[in-house]
């Protein structure tokens, strides 16, 4: 089998078909939820069958949301590998009670490096570079300023007439 390197494409196209999937088990969940309901079954006199509905509904959310869960992780080990995010969120302190420490040393008196926090804990991940990928804040201040424009513009026509 040939050793096809994943581009950041794929791994794109994957977030939003997991992004998709996420959809469905919310579906899936209203769905399971409505048939505890009288209104909301085929066989709205017994409750026995609706228990038995439920019960395949709840299992389509279970599963959907499992396979979610596992190609999100797939994403993460993936983030992980390539160095954008550290595997293991790097803490502050370890809690309890501070005790001052010499620059430098480590808890039970070692000297060690100090423990070097980039970026808030993300690693090398820039959010800032992913945010300017989107354009949602740019189109809803693109209609402000159109409504804005527009009401201006109004109110000079009426100055006028």
């Amino acid at each position: 089998m040939a050793n096809e390197e994943i581009t950041p494409a794929d791994r794109i196209r994957e977030l939003n078909s997991i992004n998709e999937d996420l959809t469905s088990v919310l579906q899936h969940a209203g769905e399971s939820i409505k048939v505890l309901s009288p209104a909301g079954s085929e066989d709205a006199d017994s409750l026995e069958a609706r228990k038995a509905q439920f019960d395949g509904k709840a299992r389509d959310v279970f599963v959907a949301l499992q396979s979610a869960t596992a190609r999100l992780r797939r994403q993460a080990y993936a983030l992980e590998e390539a160095g954008i995010i550290a595997a293991q969120a790097p803490t502050l302190s370890s809690g309890g009670p501070q005790q001052p420490r010499p620059q430098g040393a480590a808890p039970g008196g070692k000297q060690a490096e100090p423990e070097r926090i980039t970026n808030g804990g993300l690693g090398n991940l820039d959010v800032g570079w992913l945010n300017s990928r989107g354009n949602k804040v740019g189109a809803e201040k693109e209609a402000e300023l159109l409504d804005e424009a527009k009401d201006l513009a109004q109110r000079e026509l009426d100055q006028a007439t």
